[in-house]
This record gives C-alpha cells, structure tokens and sequence, in this order.
C-alpha cells in the first residue's frame, strides 16, 4: 500500500458491484464516504470502550451523588 497526499493511505475493499455502479452514477465520491463512515464507526466504538472502561466509576460517582446529593442542592445554584 503506497501513500497519497497527506497523512491518507491507499487501501483495498471489497464491494457489492450493484451498490458500486450506482455510487458511481450518483457522483458519490468514494474515499470520502468511506473516509466520514470509518470515522464514525471508529468514533461509536472509541465512545463505547471508554463506557465499558469506566462504568465502575461513574456508578460510583452516581451513588455517591444519590447518598450526599448535590452541592448545589437547596442552594438556589445549578
């Protein structure tokens, strides 16, 4: 796999050729398609782990909070 301009990578998929022949008729611009949807799905799964990787603490924090409340609590303060 050689480099394009920048910090991008050329790269292999494999496509369902109907789907392909009609990004192509529309004019839909390939890499950045792919470019915005690996992002998001990286993005989904960035946001997942760090739920899983930190679900102890905030659970804590949250039954922390139902104990003592809120600082705020009856002070006229959001």
């Amino acid at each position: 796999m050689s480099s394009v301009a920048g910090n991008k990578k050329r790269t292999n998929v494999t496509l369902s050729a109907d789907l392909l022949e009609q990004a192509k008729a529309f004019g839909i611009n390939l890499s950045a398609t792919f470019d915005k949807a690996l992002g998001e799905a990286v993005k989904e799964k960035q946001r997942k782990l760090f739920l899983e990787e930190n679900q102890q603490a905030m659970d804590s924090c949250n039954a922390f909070t139902e104990k003592a409340g809120l600082f705020s609590q009856g002070r006229g303060v959001l």
